[in-house]
């Protein structure tokens, strides 16, 4: 018996939304560059040159990621705000619902830059408007005093990076032992109340000082020092353009166009992108490892050095000349021994926070049922950021790093 036309329309549907499944899985965890068409069709069904009848190209199937995507999100809010109730019931069905065990994977919006100008424009209306209509529900909640006053650019911003983490941080070693219902619930913990115990009290979030990146006036004229001080202006910048553009948007011309060097100097100084792009985390993960010490040495309250973490770690990825490397989609195309070493600074950092969590519970300064999954998502409220840096205005970004800190302490029901 043929197929009706309906059916067969149904049917090219069913396997295009599987397709644009695997990719999802595919570019959050190998990146555009290591996404194998051959792969994706393989795990569906069909030929690689099937794909085309359904994708132009690679473009087209990255573009067309993205805007499911984007449409999945729209959508699960629409749904959201029909279903009645409050500002914070809204926002948590959203989550809910994003996050739910039987929905698909969704790509996340990593790598926009690469896609063709009339692509990216459709992708970047889309995702503005989403933030519009999240920021509004936000701002609503607060006029009717059903949420605290907050940034609401940026909180709608941080929602969509702690929904958009969880495939990221899945994958990570350091989160294996919890499933994403953990995660789920510790998301609808700190957006409604975050881990402070003591939420009408002032928030204090300690300063972190940087200056352990800068070359020390003693070394000006140690060659060696200096040597390092550039490779660390290199690694910044590279940093700064891979978290804004992805990294396979950005060439090594751009990067080297940037501090001011050839790209033969980066060649010789540290090597090949993919090299470039470890030593990029490398880098990070030894900040955000200070971080965590500092915090953990902080002389004061648990939850003030729960906030100087968070803060420092959000303030650093939005500094250009800091900018640690967003570790978001494209980790697994990374060599194995260079996952292994990430991996295991990712563990340290989890241990340091944990640490501080438990001293926190038994002084009564921090409230948490599942401190593990909380400290697994939080990275989510402030890596996105500058992905999204020249979408803020100038009084935003000098108010992220704070409103961050501000979210995972008070989350935002009225103090």
């Amino acid at each position: 018996m043929k197929l009706s036309q309906a059916d067969d329309r149904s049917t090219r549907g069913a396997k295009r939304a599987r397709l644009l499944e695997e990719a999802a899985k595919a570019l959050n965890s190998r990146g555009i560059s290591q996404t194998s068409l051959a792969e994706i069709a393989k795990s569906v069904g069909v030929s690689r040159a099937a794909l085309y009848y359904y994708f132009e190209d690679q473009e087209d199937l990255v573009f067309q990621s993205y805007r499911r995507s984007c449409e999945m999100m729209a959508r699960r809010l629409s749904e959201a705000s029909h279903g009645g109730g409050d500002a914070m019931t809204v926002l948590l069905a959203f989550v809910d619902g994003m996050l739910a065990e039987d929905e698909p994977e969704f790509a996340s919006l990593s790598e926009a830059a690469y896609l063709r100008p009339e692509q990216r424009s459709t992708i970047l209306g889309l995702y503005e408007a989403l933030l519009a209509s999240i920021a509004e529900i936000l701002n609503a909640g607060a006029r009717r005093g059903e949420l605290r006053a907050c940034s609401a650019g940026i909180v709608a911003q941080a929602i969509i990076g702690l929904v958009s983490w969880i495939p990221m941080a899945r994958r990570w070693r350091s989160s294996q032992a919890l499933s994403q219902r953990d995660m789920v619930e510790a998301i609808k913990t700190l957006l409604d109340h975050g881990v402070a115990v003591e939420r009408r009290l002032p928030i204090k979030i300690p300063p972190f000082d940087f200056s352990f990146a800068d070359v020390r006036l003693d070394r000006v004229f140690d060659a060696e020092a200096l040597a390092a001080a550039k490779q660390q202006a290199l690694l910044a910048s590279a940093s700064w353009l891979f978290n804004l553009k992805g990294v396979d948007a950005t060439s090594l011309e751009e990067i080297a166009t940037r501090v001011g060097v050839t790209k033969k100097v980066i060649y010789h100084n540290v090597g090949d992108k993919e090299t470039l792009v470890v030593e990029c985390y490398r880098r990070s993960f030894r900040m955000w490892e200070e971080i965590a010490g500092a915090a953990r040495a902080y002389d004061g309250s648990r939850l003030e050095a729960f906030c100087l973490s968070m803060n420092a770690g959000a303030a650093a990825s939005l500094r250009e000349d800091l900018a640690t490397l967003s570790p978001l989609a494209g980790f697994e195309a990374l060599p194995a021994a260079a996952q292994d070493e990430i991996n295991a600074s990712a563990v340290r950092l989890m241990d340091i926070h944990l640490e501080i969590f438990a001293v926190g519970q038994a002084q009564g300064s921090m409230s948490a049922a599942n401190p593990r999954a909380i400290v697994a998502i939080v990275p989510g409220v402030y890596q996105w950021l500058p992905k999204w840096f020249d979408t803020f205005s100038l009084e935003e970004r000098q108010m992220a790093a704070r409103e961050v800190a501000e979210l995972i302490a008070l989350g935002l029901r009225p103090l």
